[in-house]
């Protein structure tokens, strides 16, 4: 290749500037997401690769089997620290842990997460300060350490030594400035403090009160350590000194497993680690399969981007035959005449993949969004190397099979313009492509309106009341005696409001479970979820009773026994029916007053289970009953709060806004799903309009024989359209069984399942049947109206 042959490939885009966007921006849109979807599979995979020797790091994970629907997190008790220290030569261990605060910087309240963390903590990760002594800091428990970044965001810059701010009325002073760690880090080091006495981490005076705490706990073990020897250790130590300390009866709870099982995983490993993922934390974490299957499908769309490239190549040289044939008449070589197609093609895919670069930096922020991860790092001189060094590629196997039909093209055919020469494999190959091209599409669209429905159907489902004049608020946890008492009186009397209710945890949310052992005569004690609310609680939120009363303000105050249970609890605590629960006693001085009906504290993924209402007024959750405009009656509450908890950061929310959450990720991946089907959708409708093309010129000649014989332009129309609608169903028979497949898959995680039957598979088969009509248009119109004479003087 010469410098020539690739301004002749220049000056070819300028002269056919349709084809030019066409081409390019086709394998452009390829590229871009082949790019991100590929930056995402790295961003994954390098997970904690920025410190040093993750491999040799595990962190300690938990489950306590005696809670309900127990799940496994990211922390276990402190004192493991000491255990796992003490376990050989070696290894060492440090905790940290995290805490949700409020800062006051000047006029200013923001929210932070803090760590508080051993004084080993950053030798331990082998963390440096680029500013200020972090040794000396965590010594202190007054001394904070940020990162550059986290710097900035506070006060503004980087260069923050001797600044200083409130958390709980106590004022810290920034002494040491931390590098910042790369987004796909699972240790934060944003905001640091020393173990001490800080008001919001008061250790309990209660004996073995630790091993009911929780913290990160990371242990640094060398490489011939036996990690499952080191997580049968901290096993024991749990058991021994925890479990083994509670009721017999709370130990009967867990079928048969550990009442608390420890186990470990390596830093390296921790980002697809299978058990956290599951958890109600999982966001944070992700499957090796699902990425696997995000990799592919890039792989997939550069690919059906390439074919299109080739479809629509093969059909411009075969309208350069005449040229082709006068340069071999001329005397040019098949191996010149290769290297002026590779030229060509590579102007073609290098301007590609640079579209494609300024395409996925333009979509970044979009995608980030979508996939829920911080992806600031993506655009790396390697990986933007890469792409290039991509886009090269992609232009060299596209020019291989135009390249090949014009040197195999015979010079007497080629100077006449007659003939295709390409081989029937050859095109069984282009219609293969094309047939992949939908089936993706089919599959896409399918799967994206399955996850949508389903998504819809459960954030829409029935809660069990009505949720929209309803406010949810989450009082300080460390405040006052009486302060949150005193906010919800002022709160209840604000104009617009209609009641005001406390509760330990809002409808919708499973982060605070309670559990209670409830005994009857004669039977078993049984361990139940319970939810502390406050008297007003089932006026607040319009629940009617199935049988008995519910909680009434006038009767049930301070101090009042009664108790209230779902249906699933009176048949749990052994009662013939709900009914027969009301009025009877437990517990020797608690009585059921009422059976309440189902509200949905969970998602449609659990199945609601047995639990028991209980009266406390001193709970974290305010639910507020609005009869005004929500606007107003929350700018009330704002200005209260001001007043009340000035050091606080409120959070509030509609309390349908608290179940949207609970699918905030189904909703990401309809979305990530929509934009897959988007792109496929389009190199699907411009491969079959490239195949349409070649189509037309490919038939001419067999289209002009019949209209001489006869065949009017309904016949033609039928002859054109049979031969798109047999791709197009080929393309349904291999796409419907793996979207079919891949919704199942995400619907059996439902216990209810949105009633859609077969609509979105047929919803997905007319959109592409629509797609790909409009995209044969005008080729098959083209084919209708063809004249005789031009067509066969060609």
């Amino acid at each position: 290749m010469t410098l020539r042959d690739f301004r002749i490939g220049w000056r070819l885009l300028l002269k056919e500037p349709g084809y030019s966007m066409a081409v390019v921006g086709g394998l452009a849109v390829g590229m871009a997401v082949c790019f991100l979807l590929l930056g995402f599979a790295r961003y994954c995979f390098s997970y904690n690769e920025a410190i040093a020797a993750s491999e040799q790091i595990f962190l300690v994970k938990e489950r306590r089997n005696f809670l309900p629907r127990p799940d496994w997190v990211a922390a276990a008790p402190p004192p493991l620290r000491d255990i796992a220290t003490a376990s050989g030569p070696g290894v060492t261990a440090t905790t940290a842990k995290s805490f949700e605060l409020a800062a006051r910087i000047d006029n200013r309240i923001v929210p932070l997460t803090v760590q508080v963390a051993d004084a080993n903590f950053l030798d331990f990760f082998g963390v440096k300060a680029v500013a200020g002594d972090a040794r000396a800091a965590l010594a202190r428990p007054d001394a904070l350490m940020l990162s550059r970044e986290m710097a900035v965001k506070l006060f503004g810059q980087a260069d923050a030594i001797g600044k200083r701010l409130q958390i709980d009325v106590t004022t810290y002073e920034v002494h040491a400035i931390l590098a910042d760690m790369p987004a796909n880090t699972s240790v934060s080091f944003d905001a640091m403090l020393g173990v001490g006495a800080h008001s919001w981490d008061k250790p309990s005076a209660r004996p073995g009160a630790e091993w009911s705490r929780r913290a990160s706990v990371y242990v640094k073990a060398p490489p011939q350590l036996n990690a499952a020897g080191l997580a049968d250790l901290l096993q024991q130590a749990v058991t021994r000194e925890r479990d083994a300390k509670l009721p017999a009866a709370w130990r009967k709870t867990t079928n048969g497993r550990p009442v608390t099982e420890i186990g470990i995983t390596r830093l390296s490993d921790i980002y697809f680690d299978d058990d956290l993922l599951a958890g109600r934390s999982g966001a944070r974490y992700g499957s090796r399969a699902a990425l696997a299957g995000l990799a592919a499908l890039a792989v997939l769309i550069l690919m059906l981007a390439g074919a299109n490239y080739v479809n629509l190549a093969t059909v411009r040289m075969l309208g350069r035959q005449r040229e082709i044939g006068i340069r071999k008449v001329l005397g040019v070589s098949g191996a010149r005449l290769a290297w002026q197609f590779l030229a060509e093609s590579l102007v073609v895919s290098m301007l590609a993949a640079l579209a494609g670069l300024l395409l996925a930096w333009l979509a970044l922020p979009l995608f980030s969004t979508l996939v829920n991860r911080t992806l600031s790092g993506m655009f790396s001189p390697l990986s933007c190397a890469a792409m290039l060094l991509l886009g090269a590629a992609v232009g060299l196997l596209s020019a291989l099979y135009p390249a090949w039909l014009a040197l195999r093209q015979p010079v007497a055919s080629s100077m006449q313009g007659r003939g295709n020469g390409e081989t029937a494999h050859g095109l069984a190959v282009r219609r293969t492509l094309s047939i992949l091209q939908f089936a993706a599409a089919i599959g896409l669209i399918a799967t994206t309106l399955a996850v949508s429905w389903q998504t819809r159907h459960a954030s829409d489902a029935d809660p069990g009341f009505d949720a929209a004049p309803l406010l949810v608020l989450n009082l300080p946890e460390k405040r006052a005696a009486g302060s949150g008492q005193a906010f919800r009186a002022e709160v209840a009397r604000l104009p617009g409001v209609d009641g005001v209710t406390t509760m330990s945890e809002a409808i919708g949310r499973d982060g605070n479970k309670i559990m209670a052992m409830l005994s009857r005569p004669g039977r078993e004690p049984l361990s139940l979820e319970v939810k502390l609310v406050g008297p007003e609680f089932f006026q607040v939120y319009r629940v009617k009773p199935q049988a008995g009363r519910l909680f009434d303000p006038a009767t049930d105050g301070a101090g009042s026994m009664s108790v209230v249970l779902n249906a699933r609890a009176a048949i749990a605590l052994g009662f013939a029916s709900p009914q027969d629960a009301v009025g009877q006693m437990y517990d020797l001085e608690r009585r059921i007053v009422g059976i309440a009906p189902d509200l949905r504290y969970q998602t449609l993924r659990q199945a609601p289970a047995p639990m028991a209402y209980r009266l406390d007024l001193e709970q974290d959750v305010l639910t507020v009953r609005a009869h005004a405009a929500i606007p107003a009656v929350r700018a009330g509450i704002e200005a209260l709060w001001t007043r009340h908890f000035p050091s606080d950061v409120l959070e509030i929310a509609a309390a349908d806004a608290v179940f949207a959450e609970n699918y905030s990720e189904d909703t990401r991946l309809a979305k990530i799903l929509a934009s897959a089907s988007l792109v496929a959708t389009a190199l699907a409708s411009f491969g079959i309009y490239v195949l349409a093309a070649c189509s037309v010129k490919r038939r001419s000649r067999e289209i002009v024989l019949r209209k001489l014989h006869g065949a009017d332009a309904g016949d033609i129309g039928r002859l054109m359209a049979r031969e798109y609608g047999v791709l197009v169903g080929a393309g349904a028979l291999a796409g419907v069984p793996l979207a079919w497949l891949a919704t199942e898959r995400y619907l059996a995680s439902f216990t209810e399942r949105a009633p859609m039957g077969v609509w979105p598979l047929l919803c997905a088969l007319a959109c592409v049947g629509a797609v790909a009509l409009a995209a044969t248009a005008r080729h098959t119109l083209v084919a209708v109206r063809m004249s005789p004479a031009l067509a066969l003087r060609e």
